[in-house]
């Protein structure tokens, strides 16, 4: 059997920390170690862990003495592990019990697994999220940390964090360029949406001053975002690095990638083209038939450009 080990960072988690860890100890799959790295919480949060520990020896905590944010505390976190397979887990969600059986099963040779998830602000009012499993999907979308599961060899490559970006999203897009990504198809975990989480503060900013439920705003405001975006050194590191990595390994991914680097007006024509040629894997939605589905997807740059905060570390 592969053995597994459970990274989580922490960080005044206290509030929805304990239901979390039980789902965790709750798995069907034997668990080797749960690894919880505390980013020097100011609230309980250590206390609850170091509680659990002393009930579960395979439990262990790490406090940071000085906080590192969440990139790098669940990149150090991620060191520590030494199961054959690596999960990451957020402190405020919950594991369905099936969670690591149904990706252990799943995973076989390849670098990483993941799977659809529940999300919402309780767990008895939720929204079904999926992901497309394409690089040129993922080139725009990561694949979110809490449902990864990866040979801890990948895991634990320097070379496949991406320390200016959040951490999932060179996780998440460069397995496809080495053995692979595979899905399960069904959610396995509730993730929880509240104030104080990484991806509603992002949620946030991406929203801000911006149309809830836009129509023609992204057609328009989107050309703008895009350009001022292409200007950012994120967008132009994140960028050549996936050119890199996809040269000679995926053709699709290193032409998205070059016609983004390029400022010039029939590169983004062509780059738009592109898309709605392969709008079965990159629109995020599956409602790409018709004229309808051509144009939102020939607008896609626009679209997606519109609430990015993708390059916004």
């Amino acid at each position: 059997m592969k053995t597994v080990s459970i990274v989580m960072a922490t960080y005044n988690g206290s509030r929805y920390l304990r239901p979390q860890i039980e789902s965790i100890l709750a798995q069907t799959y034997p668990i080797h170690e749960v690894i919880i790295q505390d980013d020097h919480s100011t609230d309980d949060t250590a206390d609850i862990v170091r509680q659990y520990a002393a009930a579960h020896p395979n439990i262990h905590l790490w406090v940071n003495p000085t906080r590192l944010g969440y990139k790098e505390n669940f990149r150090t976190a991620t060191l520590r592990a030494t199961g054959d397979l690596i999960a990451l887990a957020d402190q405020d969600d919950i594991w369905y019990p099936d969670k690591i059986e149904a990706q252990v099963h799943a995973i076989g040779s390849h670098d990483l697994c993941y799977s659809h998830h529940h999300r919402g602000a309780d767990p008895r009012h939720t929204t079904l999220v999926t992901y497309k499993n394409a690089p040129e999907r993922q080139l725009f979308a990561a694949i979110v940390g809490h449902s990864l599961l990866m040979r801890r060899d990948y895991a634990q490559n320097p070379d496949n964090w991406l320390g200016y970006m959040a951490h999932d999203i060179g996780l998440s897009l460069f397995a496809h360029f080495h053995r692979g990504v595979v899905r399960v198809d069904r959610p396995l975990n509730f993730h929880r949406s509240h104030d104080d989480s990484v991806s509603t503060a992002a949620h946030l900013l991406a929203y801000h001053d911006k149309d809830h439920h836009p129509t023609w705003q992204p057609y328009i405001y989107g050309l703008s975002n895009y350009r001022r975006l292409q200007r950012k050194d994120t967008w132009q590191a994140y960028h050549r690095r996936v050119q890199d990595e996809s040269r000679d390994r995926n053709p699709l991914v290193y032409q998205l990638c070059t016609l983004m680097l390029s400022p010039h007006l029939s590169s983004l024509l062509r780059l738009c083209l592109l898309c709605m040629r392969h709008r079965h894997t990159i629109y995020p939605s599956d409602n790409t038939q018709g004229l309808r589905g051509a144009i939102r997807s020939f607008f896609f740059p626009f679209i997606h450009s519109y609430h990015c905060t993708f390059y916004d570390g």
